[in-house]
């Protein structure tokens, strides 16, 4: 037993001051390192806390403008389309005067071409009414052998003529 003893007394005497340098090295350790560091991880958990609430808010700003620019986007199409629409009104009016001009324009030409052909017929049956009127003085000369003169052939053709359109 004096061995065993003998054994466990200079283990006893360095288990003891393991002990005692361990609970010196807990305590500077605690005081200088691990107070230091709790208070670096504490900083840095807030910091971290900060920027994902940072992060959330900008999220939803984010959000809400996405959704803003969305609305936007939809007026834009609908301002659109109003602006398409009232464009095809436009264009069917413009095309509907581009008729009406059209239409009034060759109007005026028919009438002008019938007021010329009117003219015309006239003075063309004033020209064939007077070659009828001197053949039939000359025809008439030659049948009664007396001369008139050409006034009163004139008269007497007209008068004749003016029948035949009465009757005709």
């Amino acid at each position: 037993m004096e061995e065993v003893i003998k054994i466990i007394q200079p283990m006893s005497s360095t288990i003891f001051w393991s002990i005692i340098v361990f609970i010196i090295l807990t305590v500077v350790l605690w005081r200088f390192v691990f107070r230091p560091i709790n208070a670096v991880i504490s900083k840095r958990q807030m910091e971290i806390r900060e920027n994902v609430d940072r992060a959330e808010i900008q999220n939803e700003e984010a959000r809400k403008y996405l959704e803003e620019q969305k609305r936007c986007l939809e007026e834009a199409r609908k301002e659109a389309r109003k602006i398409i629409e009232e464009s095809k009104i436009a264009a069917q009016k413009i095309r509907e005067e581009a008729e009406e001009r059209a239409n009034r324009k060759a109007r005026e030409i028919i009438d002008t071409a019938i007021a010329e052909i009117n003219s015309e017929r006239e003075r063309s049956i004033n020209e064939i009414r007077d070659r009828i009127v001197d053949i039939i003085l000359s025809t008439t000369e030659k049948l009664i052998e007396k001369s008139l003169t050409s006034e009163e052939h004139k008269k007497l053709i007209e008068k004749s003529l003016e029948e035949m359109e009465k009757i005709g």
